[in-house]
Formats: C-alpha cells, sequence, structure tokens
C-alpha cells in the first residue's frame, strides 16, 4: 500500500478506533515510507477530515442510496478522506476520484465510490454554499457555549475550529533580546516572549532547536504560569517553591524554569516523563521530577503555590486535535469531573497559608472549569477565588467570580498581528488561613 490517500484512510480508521493521530503516525510502517512532503499531505488531509467530519458525513449520506453497512467501514473512510480533498482542500478532482475508485475495486465497491464522488464533484459548489461551520460543534461542546457566549460569538468558535491552527514558539527570555527572532523563524511576537511563526515542517528542523533557545507552546498554554508570574516579584523567585502537578509533556514546567521558580513537578505516566525529562534536557533545565500517582503523593513539604493544569476533555484544543471530536463524542465527563476534583481536594493540603492554587484546564466545559471552582470553594471555606487576573483578563471572559474562560478563537494582539487563541480555563485560588 502506497498511495498516500489509501494510508489517509486507513490511519482515519483507526483514529475512529479511538487511536491517536501522533501515536499511529510513529508506529504507522507505510505512513513512515512515504517522502516528507506526502507524510505532510496525508496529515493535512486526515486533521481537515476530522475538523469538518460532520459536515463530510452528511455529503456521503445524501448521495447514498442506503446507509453503508458497518464492515464497510474503508469504504467509508476512503469516501471521507476524498471528499474532504474535493471540497476544502486544492486537490485536483480527477486524480480524487480516479485514485479512489482505484483503490475501491480491491473491495468491489468501486461503483458506488464514483458514483458518489462524481455526484459531490457536479454539486461542489452547492454544497459549499449549503455549509454551516456551527454543524460541526457536537452537541457535548455546543450545549455549554450557549450558556455562555452569545450566537455571534459562538458562531466565531466554530469558524476558527476548522481552521488549520498557528504554531507559537515560547522564547527563553534570556535569549529574546540575543537574536532577530521574528526574522530567524519568519514570525512576529505578540507578547514579549511569545512568538507567532509562519515556519512550516519538522520542529526539530528549525533554527536552534538543538541549542535549546524555545520550545512549541501554545499561547492560552502560557497564560497560568503567567499568572504566578504576577503573583511574584522577580527578586523572590528563587525563594518560591512551586508544586506542578500532572506536569507532563513539561511546556509549563520549562516556562516555570524560565521565569526563575523552584519547581517540583509531578506526573503519573513514565513514558510522559520520558518525554518531559527530553523536552526539558534540550533546554538545560534541571527541575525536580517525580513519576508518581499525584493522589499517592505525600510529604510535609508546603508549596508557595501548586500549578494544576488537570486531565481534562481537551476541549478547547479542537482546532490543533480534531479527533477530539471524534474521540470524545461518548466521554464520560463524570469520571473526569471526579479526578479533577480528587486533584485539586488533594493539592490544598500541600499549600501555605496565603498560598496559591492555580487550577487550568484545556477545556471549554463548564462542569470542568467554574462548576469545578465553586464545588471546590464551597467545601473549602479557607480558600478564596482571587482576583490576580489582570495581566490576561483581555484573552477571555469572567464568567463567574474572577474565574477566567477563554474560547477558541480570533484575536488581534497588536494593530498588524491577528491569531488564533485555544479554549482555556483559569482560576486562581488563594488559601487565606489553614483549616
Amino acid at each position: 500500500m502506497s498511495n498516500s490517500r489509501e494510508i489517509a484512510s486507513e490511519i482515519l480508521q483507526r483514529i475512529y478506533k479511538k487511536q491517536h493521530l501522533d501515536k499511529i503516525c510513529d508506529s504507522e510502517p507505510n505512513f513512515n515510507k512515504l517522502d516528507q512532503r506526502d507524510k505532510n499531505f496525508v496529515r493535512l488531509t486526515i486533521l481537515e477530515t476530522l475538523r469538518r467530519n460532520i459536515q463530510i458525513d452528511s455529503v456521503i449520506k445524501k448521495f447514498l442510496t442506503k446507509p453503508l453497512e458497518y464492515k464497510k467501514v474503508k469504504i467509508q473512510n476512503l469516501l471521507r478522506i476524498a471528499v474532504c480533498q474535493i471540497l476544502f482542500l486544492k486537490v485536483s478532482e480527477y486524480a480524487v476520484v480516479n485514485t479512489s475508485v482505484e483503490i475501491a475495486k480491491k473491495y468491489q465497491f468501486h461503483k458506488l465510490v464514483n458514483a458518489v464522488l462524481r455526484n459531490v464533484c457536479r454539486q461542489k459548489k452547492q454544497l459549499l454554499n449549503e455549509f454551516c461551520n456551527l454543524s460541526n460543534l457536537p452537541v457535548w461542546i455546543l450545549e455549554d457555549l450557549k450558556k455562555n457566549l452569545t450566537s455571534i460569538e459562538i458562531n466565531e468558535v466554530s469558524r476558527v475550529i476548522v481552521k488549520e491552527p498557528e504554531l507559537n514558539l515560547k522564547i527563553k527570555k534570556s535569549h529574546v533580546k540575543l537574536k532577530d527572532w521574528e526574522s530567524i523563524m519568519n514570525g512576529k511576537f505578540i507578547e514579549s516572549d511569545i512568538l507567532l511563526t509562519n515556519n512550516s515542517g519538522k520542529i526539530n528542523d528549525f533554527p536552534f532547536f538543538d541549542n535549546g533557545f524555545w520550545w512549541v507552546q501554545g499561547f492560552s498554554s502560557c497564560l497560568p504560569v503567567k499568572c504566578l508570574d504576577n503573583l511574584f516579584p522577580t527578586s523572590k523567585r528563587k525563594e518560591i517553591n512551586v508544586l506542578d502537578v500532572c506536569a507532563a509533556p513539561g511546556g509549563k514546567t520549562a516556562q516555570l524554569a524560565d521565569y526563575g521558580f523552584r519547581s517540583l513537578s509531578v506526573d503519573i505516566s513514565e513514558h510522559r516523563i520520558k518525554q518531559l525529562k527530553a523536552n526539558l534536557d534540550r533546554l538545560n533545565y534541571k527541575p525536580e521530577i517525580i513519576c508518581t500517582d499525584f493522589l499517592n503523593y505525600d510529604s510535609d513539604q508546603k508549596f508557595d503555590a501548586i500549578l494544576l493544569d488537570a486531565p481534562c476533555s481537551a476541549s478547547g484544543l479542537i482546532q490543533k486535535k480534531p479527533e477530539i471530536l471524534i474521540a470524545n463524542k461518548q466521554i464520560d465527563l463524570k469520571k473526569l469531573v471526579i479526578e479533577q476534583r480528587r486533584l485539586l481536594e488533594h493539592s490544598k493540603n500541600f499549600i501555605k497559608k496565603g498560598g496559591y492554587i492555580i487550577y487550568c484546564v484545556c477545556s471549554i466545559n463548564n462542569s470542568e472549569g467554574y462548576e469545578q471552582i465553586k464545588t471546590f470553594l464551597k467545601n473549602n471555606k479557607n480558600f478564596s477565588s482571587v482576583d490576580h487576573l489582570d495581566n490576561i483578563k483581555k484573552y477571555g471572559k469572567i464568567i463567574f467570580k474572577n474565574m477566567l474562560q477563554i474560547y477558541p478563537r480570533r484575536f488581534k494582539f497588536s494593530d498588524n498581528i491577528d491569531g488564533y487563541l485555544d479554549g482555556f480555563f483559569i482560576s486562581i485560588l488563594k488559601k487565606e488561613k489553614n483549616n
């Protein structure tokens, strides 16, 4: 199997079986035999298909005389890939139809594939005019958005999630002024140390990767640590101890080190810890790291701050990880909420009086965000939700007492720089007194 469309359909099939795209690409022999150009094409096609999966499936259904049987899942995914390329990617319609028909001959479904795709080609303009991006938002996300956003704002979210995401680089503060990063990386600074780049290709081929002068980190993901940056003066950073919970793969851990904080990083996954250590070694950062289930972690040490980036649905990262739209259709949010609550309750045992817990999730679901914090505050009267968000407030909405919800949307960073924001929830909790 050497055809990129066939490989794309096979990978898509595995994603529908709840496997992760990156892991598939790392382990798929046929994918790894492709040259870099074809690899990029396959990934682009898959990601675009996932972002628009509801629209694409509605088109296929329209031109089928009867639903495909479950056993015909290979044909279903071949059609998904082909329809995506015809409607949303600048690919020759002739090439898409002919290649897809040739692949379908192996399964004796070439006549059906040919009929569906030729109908799509004939009605392409009409189909595109009929589309509404809002239809790509699953119910489990849309219901929460309706509670906090206007219809105009929800439409903005739906427009953003089908766009190819941008790449943000966090430049070491000590190296920001040492080089002309905007020229080197073909980008623009959207904050003093965060660069929006138009570079593409393999990350480890970018300039100064091996030197460890920067790392990849989404802008919204940088904001929780910027809260800590606002809470503690630079002159006292070496005295400030931060417990970094659920730390891997280490973007925030690196950011803590870059801002001068002393940190202890904890994560349950051995694989992710290895990844975290590799990332930090490249950057020449050496924080203390423990591989353990935080819920079993015990220590007499009390911390000035705890950064809890809790496991979540990742619904705020749809643009970057559109497989979420597939994998999380049946997600049990209740289990995640329980886990987040347990982690938050355990965190309180290690915080000093007057210290802070920064709770964050890359989610736009209320149950993982402000409802979680409301419950915690109800059960822990010695904590309060505090307003130390002045430096990041503009990026989102205060949806409940001092609780910031950022939604996937386009944001104007300056007069000449627009960029995208990932969805993120951030709350700062202060321990006012001991129990």
